[in-house]
C-alpha cells in the first residue's frame, strides 16, 4: 500500500471587525497561495451552523509529508503582509496535519459534521476497525435518504503539525491539535445536523475511544481545486 493521503485541517474563530477582510484574504490570496504548493490538491472552507469554532478549512494533499516540504515551509516562514494582518485576529485556533486513514463514499457535500475523538492506548486498531466496518457503512447506507454521502477519518501527525513558524507566532497563542477526527459529508445542513444527533447513539467507548468531542456542523462556503487537484 502506498502512502496515505494527507489533510491540513483548521478550525478557528476570527475577530468580527476584520471578518470581511478575512474572507477576501482567503478568496483572493490565501487559498490560491496554498494551492500553488506542489502536492496540495484541493481546498474547502466552511462556516459553522450552531455551536463550535466559526470556520473550518481543510486542504487535501498527496501525503502529510507535503506539509513539511520546502515549498510549503517557505510559505509559513515568509507570510505576506495581508496574511500578517489577518493572522493577528485569529482566535481559538486548531491546526492539525493529518493522515487520511479512511475516505469512504464519493462526492462533495454541501455540509459536514466533524467530531474529534481519541483512541485509548492500545485500542487504536480496534477503534479504526469499528469506524470502518460499523459506523461508516451504517451512516452511508441509503445516502439519498440519510443524506450522508462520504465519510473520512483523519489522524494527526504531531511531528508534521508542531513546527514553530512565524504564522503561529502572529496568532499569539499555541494552536490546538486534534488526535483523530471523523468528518461526514452531507447533502445539506439538515442532514449534517441529523448525523450529529445520531452519533450520540454509537458506543465509541466500547469500541476503544478514550474521549470524544461534541460534533460540529458546518455549511460549505467555497471549494477550490488546485493545479494538481481532482
Amino acid at each position: 500500500m502506498g502512502e496515505l493521503p494527507g489533510v491540513l485541517a483548521v478550525w478557528n474563530d476570527i475577530d468580527p471587525e476584520i471578518e470581511v477582510d478575512y474572507s477576501e484574504w482567503y478568496i483572493q490570496e490565501h487559498l490560491l497561495d496554498r494551492l500553488s504548493v506542489p502536492g496540495i490538491l484541493t481546498a474547502r472552507r466552511y462556516e459553522v451552523v450552531g455551536p463550535g469554532p466559526k470556520y473550518f478549512t481543510w486542504y487535501q494533499t498527496n501525503s502529510v509529508a507535503i506539509l513539511k516540504s520546502p515549498a510549503y515551509l517557505q510559505r509559513l516562514t515568509h507570510p505576506t503582509e495581508w496574511t500578517k494582518r489577518c493572522m493577528l485576529s485569529f482566535r481559538n485556533m486548531n491546526r492539525s496535519a493529518c493522515r487520511e486513514t479512511f475516505d469512504v463514499g464519493r462526492g462533495i457535500g454541501g455540509a459536514t459534521t466533524s467530531m474529534e475523538l481519541k483512541a485509548a492506548a492500545g485500542r487504536e486498531d480496534d477503534l479504526r476497525q469499528r469506524l470502518s466496518t460499523s459506523l461508516f457503512p451504517d451512516l452511508l447506507l441509503a445516502p439519498g435518504k440519510n443524506g450522508i454521502i462520504r465519510a473520512h477519518l483523519w489522524e494527526a501527525d504531531l511531528e508534521v503539525t508542531i513546527q514553530k513558524n512565524p504564522e503561529e507566532a502572529l496568532r499569539g497563542e499555541k494552536d490546538r491539535v486534534v488526535d483523530w477526527v471523523v468528518v461526514l459529508e452531507a447533502l445539506s445542513t439538515i442532514f449534517a445536523e441529523r448525523a450529529a444527533g445520531q452519533l450520540a447513539a454509537y458506543p465509541f467507548a466500547a469500541w476503544g475511544a478514550e474521549s470524544l468531542s461534541l460534533p460540529y456542523v458546518y455549511r460549505l462556503l467555497h471549494y477550490l481545486p488546485g493545479p494538481d487537484g481532482r
